[in-house]
Formats: C-alpha cells, structure tokens, sequence
C-alpha cells in the first residue's frame, strides 16, 4: 500500500501545480503572450540549463555502453506510435483525422512531464539509487531520450499534420534542448568535461548557473501545462469511440509495447537498473505533447480536433499514471 500511495502522492505533486496554472490561465493571469514568452524561455534557457546540468555530470561519471538504447527506443516509440495512431483513427471512426491522429499517438510530453514527474519523486518517494538523486539521474535519462525523439517531432510530426501545406521547415528540427544534449554528450565524452566539472575548474560556475536554472524547469513546465490546458478554445466535441480507442491504445497498448521492449533488452543482456527501467515505462505513457497544438495553430490546420483531444487526453491520463507508476515500482523492485 505504501508504493501505491507514492505512486498517487507523485500524482498529486503534478496534479496541484498544472491546476495552479488553469486557475492562473482562467483568472487571465497567464494571458496568451505570457503563456507563449514564458515557453520561449522554457525552451531556450530553462530546459538547455537542465539537459546541461542533469546530462553533463551523468555521461561523465556513468557506464554509458547500454544507455544508447534510450535514443533507440525513443524511435521505435514513435514508430509504434504512428501504428497506434492510425489504429484509433480507423477504430473510431475518425479516418478524415487520420494524420493528426498519427502524431498525437506517436509525438508525447516526453520531456516536461517525466521530468517533472522524476523531480517530484525525488521529494515524495525515499528511493535512491545507484546514479544518486532519482529526480538528477533520471532526468539526463529523459535527456537522452529526447536526442532522438525532439528532432523527428519536427521531421515526422510536423508533416503529418501540414501534409500538403507545403515544404518542411527543417531548421525546427534544431531546437535548443537537442543542440545541448548533443553539445553536452561532446563535452562529456571529451576532456572538456573537466573545465566545467569538480571544485577546480575553471568553467564550475557556468555549471553552477546551469543548476541553479534548471531548479525552474519542474514549476514552470507544469504550471504553463496547466495554463494551456485551461486557455484551450476552439474546441469540437470528439465521439466516444474514437475517445475510447484512444485512451486504450494511448494508455495501455503503448506502455505495453515499452514494457516489451524492456523485456527483450534485458533478455538481450543489456544491464539495464532499476531508475532507467523507470524512465523507459514511464516515456511509454506519458500524453500528446503540447506542441502539436503549436503546430495545429501555424498551419491552421486540425486545431479543433487538436486542442479536444489533447484536453480530454490529459484528464483520462491522471489515473492511468498512478497506476503505470505504482507497476513500474514494483517491476522496478526486480531489476
């Protein structure tokens, strides 16, 4: 009962902080342009300080020869994804939303929300492991796993939903949060590593800074979560059996799929440990990310579909994450 009740203890961290966003985005407080500035900074400091200050010391110190498989199932996530996608269209009957339907599978909140979640673990649940604070460690796994999965959000995702909207803006698939992994895994790897980490080096305040920024990255992805949630308008009314078929492939079939292929990399004798086993469950069923409805907006295109589907789709995924969460403690407790 004690895992179960950290598992919705977690839940709740979350869940109070993205409700102080709706009530800050009904009230106005959080308007449209503040929304959109504070997300820029999210994207452009915020994050890149955190993939900096969680990724640099993690690749540095750790034994990294298994954790190439972290990039390599953020793909097949994807890909499975789009399968899954496609699936709920033609079982709900939304064939003219095929696409958009596609990218909503495969495209989740797989950097913000796991992140978050990891952080929030770190205070609710008295767990260490191996890599040291599970909130650090886990968050350069997330970190990792974005190198792969940011890009191809912009590469596939952004032209599923503007299929025939015109060319492909490829300079979107250089975001901030990507450029700092791969800069950061470069340093990491190389005896750079040493001008930024230890008391002696000569670059440990720009890590410090990059520390002490990535403490913001938690409250204020999820209070702007939140926010969005509570400003969506232009809604359409979205048919039960699509929502169902939906909500079952989303927050069943997919998480089974990253259980799955846990299973065959630790029958792989791959090591694997308790914290990235965590992390792998958890990037299975986590929502769509918000930034489709960005791209649903500039193109003009599926923004109702969008924006309705994203919203109910954060609701039914509350209580399935208690019970993914409360699971992969107890997979987690075998490794």
């Amino acid at each position: 009962m004690s895992i179960f009740w950290h598992s919705v203890e977690t839940v709740l961290v979350l869940f109070l902080m993205g409700a102080a966003g709706y009530w800050l985005a009904k009230k106005g407080i959080l308007d449209s342009e503040t929304r959109h500035k504070l997300s820029q900074a999210l994207m452009t400091i915020f994050l890149p300080a955190l993939v900096i200050a969680q990724l640099l010391p993690a690749a540095s110190q750790s034994d990294w020869k298994a954790l190439w498989v972290l990039p390599l199932l953020g793909f097949l996530n994807i890909a499975f994804g789009l399968i899954l996608g496609a699936a709920a269209a033609f079982l709900g009957k939304k064939r003219g939303e095929l696409l958009p339907s596609m990218a909503a599978m495969a495209f989740t909140n797989t950097g913000y929300v796991p992140m978050s979640l990891l952080l929030a673990l770190a205070l609710t649940h008295p767990f260490a492991t191996p890599e040291g604070n599970i909130g650090k460690a886990g968050c350069a796994y997330v970190a990792l796993y974005l190198v792969v999965f940011s890009p191809l959000l912009w590469l596939i995702g952004y032209n599923l939903i503007a299929f025939g909207a015109g060319g492909m803006k490829w300079k979107k698939c250089l975001t901030p949060p990507g450029i700092t992994a791969l800069a950061t895994l470069f340093v990491a790897f190389t005896p750079l590593s040493k001008l930024f980490l230890g008391p002696s080096a000569p670059l440990s305040f720009a890590f410090s800074a990059a520390s002490l920024l990535c403490d913001a990255v938690c409250p204020l992805a999820i209070v702007l979560l939140g926010a969005s949630l509570g400003a969506v308008e232009n809604r359409e009314k979205i048919e039960l059996p699509y929502l169902l078929s939906f909500a079952f492939l989303k927050y069943l079939a997919a998480p089974a799929f990253a259980l799955l292929c846990l299973f065959v990399i630790r029958k792989a004798g791959i090591a694997v440990t308790p914290l990235m086993a965590l992390v792998i469950i958890l990037e299975g069923c986590m929502p769509p990310g918000l930034n489709l409805i960005i791209i649903c907006q500039n193109e003009k295109k599926h923004v109702p579909f969008m924006t309705s589907l994203l919203f109910m789709s954060y609701l039914i995924f509350v209580p399935f994450l208690v019970l993914w969460l409360f699971l992969a403690f107890n997979i987690t407790k075998t490794i």
